[in-house]
């Protein structure tokens, strides 16, 4: 007769003292627990995990839409930064200017005679000779002064351009770039009264 290899005789006394194996619901119980079945995912998961029509996730669109609203916030609050204000009193010898209008132009000739000057925006000059203009472009401008023809200060002194200029060409240019300006202009006399 044929001798039991000693290993196989080890292993048949270490497990002679058991009882009969488990019933297969045991196993069965055992085997949810150790390897959980994942439950099938509800459409919220399904959407966070995978767009509809391509098999990218849903925060990559998330991120490039937030990466494309602060490139669009930048730009447009850099171009509300470009805009300034140009703000000042209108006088009438030593007294200010009451009632009457401020016309503003833009010029995009570099040198002079001014020959592209267009009208940007008129403002009214209050009762107390202040007058502004708000939201104004980097660039060059002309700024032109009326006193209101029902004003007394109307017959002493004629409209003018900044700074007592009787006409645009040999007024002076107001440059907006990095600043808002803050002005003080000066009528011209009227001569026919002077004398």
């Amino acid at each position: 007769m044929e001798e039991k290899d000693p290993i196989g005789n080890k292993f048949k006394s270490s497990f002679s003292d058991f009882e009969k194996e488990p019933p297969v619901r045991v196993w069965e119980n055992l085997q949810k627990e150790l390897h959980l079945v994942p439950k099938p995912a509800g459409f919220w998961a399904h959407f966070s995990a995978f767009s509809f029509f391509t098999k990218v996730p849903v925060g990559f669109y998330l991120s490039l839409g937030v990466i494309v609203v602060s490139i669009f916030s930048t730009v447009v609050y850099k171009e509300i930064n470009r805009r300034h204000t140009i703000r000042g009193h209108a006088y009438a010898g030593e007294i200010r200017l009451r009632n009457g209008s401020a016309e503003l132009y833009q010029v995009t000739d570099k040198t002079l005679p001014w020959d592209s000057v267009t009208h940007y925006h008129t403002s009214v000059i209050d009762n107390y000779g202040h007058f502004q203009f708000s939201k104004v472009g980097e660039g060059k401008y002309l700024l032109h002064i009326v006193p209101d023809g029902k004003s007394q200060m109307s017959t002493g002194y004629i409209s003018s351009w900044f700074d007592r200029c009787e006409n645009s060409d040999s007024c002076n240019v107001i440059i907006i770039n990095r600043a808002d300006k803050n002005l003080e202009v000066h009528l011209v006399k009227n001569s026919k009264t002077a004398q």
